[in-house]
Order: structure tokens, then C-alpha cells, then sequence
């Protein structure tokens, strides 16, 4: 007799969404996820998802309907409440943008809370794209298994050195 396989799959697809999470309701994914999910992962009706919302936390979900431009997903269980995250914070100094990707990704697998990027007086790079910067947070966190993602604050300039050790 063949074993029953675990439901959801450890393959099953990980995804952040907005919406906060229940038994029962309907959640649509559209844009780059229903993208991801349709023509990467060519899921269909009846297949599992995991969805965390960073409030409830971990979701099995099932894909209820599919098309070119959306999936529908109906949580089914849920998995484990949102992890406790400690109060600890990164304060990073603006790098490369690549150098900077990495610097995030690893702070989110790390499971800092807040990660506070600053300039300094030798910093190169002097912008940072914050919606790019949340959106690499979310995949980092989605690929590590997280249910809390890490907030990520407006870049602050960090000019306390001068008054500090008198420079000028």
C-alpha cells in the first residue's frame, strides 16, 4: 500500500501576501506572484501554497483558480503562528547596490527585526530604493521560511562623527 504523501508538500510554493490571513476566505494574488505561480511554478487547482501574511503568520493555502493574470488561493490550515522576533536591529552603512542586496538578504535570514540603512562620510552609494529594498526582505524571508519579515527604515544620515571627535 502506498503512503499517503504530507499535505502540504515541502515543495509547495512560499509567498508573502497583504492580506491578513483566515480559514475559509478568498485570496487573490496578482502582478509578479501570479506570475510566479502560474508560469513558474505551473500550479493549478488543487495544488498547495504556503502564504504568511506577517500577522498571523503560516498558511496552507490551496490554488482554488488560476488564469494569465491571477491565481485565487483559499487558506486551508494554519501552519504556525508569526515567529517572536527580538528586538535587534542593523544599522548598515549604504553599499553598492549588489553588495547591498546582500547585505539584506542575510539580515533577513539572520532574523534582525529592523535593518536601518545610513550614510556615512565614506559611503559610495548615496540612494536607496526602498520598495526594492522590501521587495528583496520578502524573497529572502520566503526562501528561508520566516513568518516575520524585518522593517526596513528611510536611510539616515549619519553626521554625528563631526560633533562627536570634532572633525571638520
Amino acid at each position: 500500500m502506498a503512503a499517503t504523501p504530507a499535505w502540504p508538500p515541502r515543495s509547495a510554493p512560499r509567498l508573502f501576501v497583504t492580506q491578513e490571513l483566515a480559514q475559509g476566505i478568498s485570496v487573490p494574488i496578482e502582478g509578479n506572484q501570479a506570475n510566479y505561480l502560474d508560469r513558474v511554478m505551473r500550479v493549478a487547482p488543487g495544488d498547495a501554497v504556503i502564504l504568511c501574511d506577517n500577522v498571523t503568520g503560516e498558511w496552507a493555502a490551496r490554488v482554488t483558480e488560476t488564469s494569465k493574470r491571477s491565481v485565487v488561493l483559499e487558506p486551508v490550515e494554519r501552519l504556525r503562528p508569526r515567529e517572536e522576533v527580538p528586538d535587534f536591529w542593523l544599522c548598515a552603512a549604504l553599499l553598492k547596490k549588489d553588495r547591498f542586496d546582500m547585505v539584506l538578504e542575510k539580515a533577513t535570514e539572520l532574523g534582525v527585526s529592523r535593518i536601518q540603512p545610513v550614510i556615512t562620510r565614506r559611503c559610495v552609494a548615496d540612494k536607496l530604493n526602498l520598495d526594492r529594498a522590501r521587495n528583496i526582505l520578502t524573497e529572502a524571508a520566503e526562501q528561508c521560511a520566516r513568518t516575520a519579515l524585518p522593517e526596513v527604515a528611510e536611510l539616515l544620515c549619519c553626521l554625528l562623527w563631526r560633533r562627536e571627535f570634532g572633525a571638520g
